[in-house]
């Protein structure tokens, strides 16, 4: 359903704001029109023509005092979102982001920008925000260098950008030097490609590797798209009306085809299935069941049934590394990324070869340190030198004669 319109203005509305606007500005305008919106007020004022020198004053944190100490605290110690925080407290993600941000600014040792009277930034601030903006440094790093607000930086950069086009001069580079990060902006081919790599089932991690937004841009788009969704009745697929997801398109904890035939090629040679399984980076459970599929399908074709040489009995072509296979959740989730571009033999050999070029590098002060700590011994490493030649045999002989 539209959304009425405002009736027009009356004469008596204009007579009004053209003498109110020029000396108290747009609150003092408000008060005395107390049917027209702040927004529908500066529309007509610059509709009009009018300004003014009425300065108001800047506006303040919606969190002050013991409340704005414990969103500190559960930003910095509990590492709780902005958007957690505001809806803890009762305002929006950017009124909590704002004065957070601000309070965060003395603590860390930095030095909050300077403002007049009425609470706005001194000509000198302006140039030091200008500097930081020329620099590429992304806006939440600006509001906690200066203490200042998201829209204080944003509203800068515009008119920065403004003031160089009309000079003839470059643009400002993008927040971040181009960077990919959760407050970026993005545009509507990348928001369009975000939502359809959702419609086909892919998860964030994969979108966002695909994309190359950020995992928190990608898991907002993700929520309004299954807002908008839920609406028309739809989800996405593999998802709940909630948007929980419970089957996945595409993962890391997927056994690729070169994996599958490298096992199989194992298991015929009489691998033992777990050996096999452990070898080929493959789970015990999937491993299992991979060979009885291969041991139904031998038997259907009325080919002789796996003969699996266990440990004892023979140890042909049974070969122990240090190097491989990859061990731990994080070893076996990072090889099988490498399994998304390559094949399995070439993708061991690219694992073998990091860890030996892993093993062998120079280990750097703080990796020392983190070693000691995790338990590791310092041994004195006594120095080689060669033998004086007055202490050998012949130097001894020589000196008897």
């Amino acid at each position: 359903m539209p959304m009425p319109k405002s009736p027009p203005w009356t004469q008596e509305e204009r007579a009004i704001l053209a003498e109110l606007y020029p000396t108290q500005g747009l609150n003092g305008a408000a008060d005395a029109l107390a049917d027209r919106s702040w927004a529908a007020i500066h529309q007509m004022a610059h509709k009009m023509g009018l300004k003014t020198s009425h300065v108001a004053a800047a506006p303040k944190a919606k969190l002050q005092g013991t409340r704005l100490a414990e969103a500190v605290r559960l930003r910095e110690d509990e590492k709780w979102s902005f958007a957690r925080i505001g809806a803890t407290f009762g305002v929006s993600e950017a009124a909590a982001c704002n004065a957070v941000m601000i309070a965060l600014c003395e603590r860390t040792g930095h030095r909050p920008a300077t403002r007049d009277q009425y609470g706005r930034l001194v000509p000198a601030e302006i140039e030091r925000l200008r500097l930081m903006l020329r620099k590429g440094l992304k806006g939440i790093d600006i509001q906690l260098r200066m203490g200042i607000s998201a829209a204080r930086v944003a509203e800068e950069r515009r008119r920065y950008n403004r003031e160089l086009k009309a000079n003839g001069k470059a643009p400002l580079q993008p927040p971040g030097a181009g960077a990919a990060y959760s407050g970026v902006k993005l545009s509507k081919a990348t928001r369009a490609e975000v939502e359809a790599l959702f419609l086909q089932g892919l998860g964030t991690l994969k979108i966002s590797e695909r994309t190359g937004a950020s995992k928190t841009s990608c898991t907002r788009i993700r929520a309004r798209l299954v807002k908008r969704l839920a609406r028309k009745g739809e989800t996405l697929p593999g998802c709940d009306a909630h948007g929980t997801r419970h089957t996945q398109a595409e993962s890391a904890r997927f056994i690729t085809d070169s994996q599958r035939d490298a096992l199989r090629r194992l298991l015929l040679d009489g691998w033992p299935c777990a050996r096999a399984a452990r070898f080929t980076v493959v789970g015990n459970s999937s491993a299992y069941r991979i060979r009885d599929e291969l041991a139904a399908e031998l038997a259907r074709d009325g080919k002789p049934p796996l003969q699996p040489r266990f440990p004892g009995k023979s140890r042909h072509g049974l070969t122990v590394s240090p190097h491989w296979p990859p061990t731990g959740v994080k070893q076996i989730y990072a090889f099988r990324q490498l399994l998304a571009t390559m094949s399995f033999d070439e993708a061991k050999a690219q694992w073998r070869q990091q860890k030996r070029d892993e093993a062998t590098r120079p280990r750097t002060f703080e990796e020392q340190l983190a070693a000691v700590r995790a338990g590791a011994k310092i041994v004195e490493r006594q120095p080689i030198r060669k033998a004086d030649p007055t202490y050998t045999l012949g130097g001894v002989a020589t000196g008897a004669l």
